[in-house]
């Protein structure tokens, strides 16, 4: 025993301690685990460092199915990115538009609005006409007020031609629009008495007229519709905004599209007045409505709503069937006003609507125009849009619905593929927690990364959508934001089922997996 003690010791490296009498032994080095071992200190569990870099391993070990999985995610990120985009641009587009007209113009248009039934478009019917306009001008607090008479046509210099939009107004319609001339002058109230055959272009109208030839418009004779103008103006551009070129149009005093362009001694295509304050609209167009429908005839006070509506589209009772294509009210013989009889109607387009019945005498008939403000026209037309984008977002909703199920159904097949390697991170002491969060890991980094993906994608499909449609591209921060957490939220929603999954296995179990 002693001579194997001695050999044992001898074998040894022998060192002196401190005082230099007694030999020790010198303890060989611990062998170092790996930093990103999932067995290195096992009590404490696996760091996040090394839960992170298991997880990117197994991504880029399935390059292409990581990518298919993430698919749906940045379709949904995508569509959502671009319809924000889209819809800001065009609420932004819109109160460009509108803000022109100014919160204190009001616009009657010929027509019944509905929200629950089928109708004629506004402007289809012709309810207006120049006396109506004449006594809307008498009321208080009105300022300013011209009839419209709108067209179309072809437009001639020389050997180029143009179609466009003709609109014949008063002359005052320039300062109720803000319109901003460029070159020459509006046309006068002298042009307006005599039904002045001149002409005020928009930008879009010159430049596909006079831009080839570098004429100057001013002075100029043109053809509308074979009746010869005189150009005394062109307007400063306000630029396409949408779906409408607001440059591509020609104003001509009302009493010559009138004369020589649509003959039309009665009816107007559309009111617009403009009032002393912005404090006095509301007041205003109440009290056109009960102007008009007195004029009109219309039975009972005006309705709360848009009114009930029967028939084609046409309110109950409303016009009559006159013998001149039913342009009449009441059943008028010539579109006159007649008292109305039980079997009358308009006829538009081939078909009748009903008018007055005496068993519906007592129901208060709806208005035949409608009466609005700029500041109207703007909220109705972004409600329009957020209703619209509403529908592509719930759209959008449901892609990365199929994107979150598409991960959790490749989650629970790696799941199944590394039953085995999961059974041996457990019995090196890789905890439940652990295993949780590495697969919940690599679910988040799916929707994550096809979330970014998705975000730049959306955002330069939305400039392109906006700016081919003619709308300001606008960025939002907020849409940014809000598809990088939704993105984060389907990763995690949809991972946890897989992560908890493989934490509960049984790692005897597991480890019996081929």
């Amino acid at each position: 025993m002693a001579e194997a003690s001695q050999l044992s010791a001898s074998k040894a490296p022998v060192t002196k301690n401190s005082v230099g009498k007694v030999p020790t032994v010198q303890q060989a080095p611990k062998r170092a685990f790996a930093q990103n071992s999932w067995h290195s200190k096992p009590r404490r569990g696996v760091k996040i460092d090394a839960i992170l870099g298991s997880a990117l391993e197994a991504l880029q070990a399935n390059r292409m199915r990581s990518f298919l999985t993430m698919l749906g995610v940045i379709i949904g990120v995508s569509a959502v990115i671009a319809v924000v985009s889209l819809t800001q641009g065009v609420n932004q587009s819109v109160s460009q538009r509108f803000s022109s007209l100014g919160t204190n113009v009001i616009t009657i248009s010929p027509g019944a609005a509905s929200t629950d039934g089928a109708r004629g478009a506004a402007g289809t019917q012709q309810t207006l006409t120049m006396s109506d306009a004449q006594a809307v001008a008498q009321l208080d607090h009105v300022v300013a007020m011209t009839p419209i008479l709108t067209t179309s046509g072809q437009v001639v210099y020389g050997n180029q031609n143009w179609n466009t939009g003709i609109r014949g107004v008063y002359p005052n319609y320039q300062t109720i629009q803000s319109w901003q001339i460029a070159e020459g002058s509006w046309f006068s109230n002298g042009d307006e008495q005599v039904s002045a055959p001149v002409a005020v272009l928009g930008q879009t109208v010159v430049q596909n007229l006079f831009s080839s030839t570098g004429t100057d418009p001013i002075g100029q004779t043109v053809l509308i519709n074979n009746q010869a103008f005189h150009v005394v103006g062109t307007l400063q551009a306000k630029g396409s905004q949408g779906f409408a070129n607001v440059d591509d149009v020609i104003f001509v005093p009302f009493g010559a599209v009138n004369e020589r362009l649509k003959p039309s001694p009665v009816y107007v295509d559309q009111i617009q007045v403009q009032v002393d304050d912005v404090n006095n609209v509301a007041q205003v167009q109440q009290n056109i409505t009960t102007l008009l429908r007195t004029r009109h005839h219309l039975r009972g006070s005006a309705p709360s709503s848009t009114g009930q509506q029967f028939g084609g589209g046409n309110v109950l009772g409303g016009l009559g069937g006159g013998g001149n294509g039913g342009r009449g009210f009441g059943g008028g013989g010539n579109g006159g006003r007649g008292g109305g009889n039980t079997n009358g109607g308009q006829q538009t387009g081939g078909s009748t609507t009903p008018g007055s019945n005496s068993s519906l005498r007592g129901v208060p008939q709806a208005n035949n125009f409608q009466v609005f403000s700029g500041n109207q026209l703007v909220q109705t037309a972004q409600q329009n849009t957020a209703e619209l984008a509403i529908l592509l977002i719930g759209i959008a909703a449901v892609s990365l619905s199929v994107g979150g199920i598409g991960i959790m159904n490749i989650m629970l097949v790696s799941v199944a593929e590394r039953t085995r390697e999961i059974g041996v991170r457990m019995a090196i002491g890789a905890r439940q927690r652990d295993i949780r969060n590495q697969f919940l890991l690599e679910a988040l980094m799916l929707s994550v990364i096809g979330g970014i993906i998705g975000i730049v994608v959306g955002l330069l499909g939305g400039f392109g959508l906006t700016t081919s449609l003619g709308f300001p591209f606008v960025f939002s921060i907020i849409a940014v934001v809000l598809a990088f957490g939704v993105s984060a939220v389907v990763g995690i929603s949809f991972g946890l089922y897989p992560a908890v999954r493989a934490a509960k296995l049984d790692p005897i179990v597991a480890l019996r997996m081929e």
